[in-house]
């Protein structure tokens, strides 16, 4: 009987000892010379996101989202880039591409934190 509660107890502490795997929010985002696409992502709060980028236009394009201080190099055409980031904060933020250094029209979107 003692070591049948002996062995229960260690189950159930070690059950609370297994460290969760953390979840990542991973997206693919499209640059084009007209729109982002998506242009509305959800994410969670403090989990990772992973975002893929590619830019598909003709143009030189880049991607920016300032709340979370990200700003990718120039992607010329038909180049990628990747951004990996834990957003902290709640909230609706806006991401654009801004190449020569104002937001290109027609090129933005939003960000939820839930």
């Amino acid at each position: 009987m003692q070591r049948i509660l002996v062995a229960t107890i260690f189950l159930t502490l070690g059950f609370y000892l297994v460290t969760p795997v953390a979840k990542a929010a991973s997206f693919t985002i499209s640059i084009t010379d007209e729109r982002i696409v998506p242009n509305a992502i959800a994410v969670s709060a403090n989990e990772k996101a992973h975002f893929t980028i590619h830019n598909y236009g003709k143009k030189t394009h880049n991607f920016v989202l300032p709340a979370f201080y990200i700003f990718t190099p120039n992607l010329s055409p038909q180049e990628g880039t990747t951004v990996e980031f834990v957003p902290e904060k709640k909230g609706m933020f806006s991401f654009y591409s801004d190449t020569g250094g104002k937001p290109e029209p027609g090129l933005s979107g939003t960000m939820q934190v839930k």
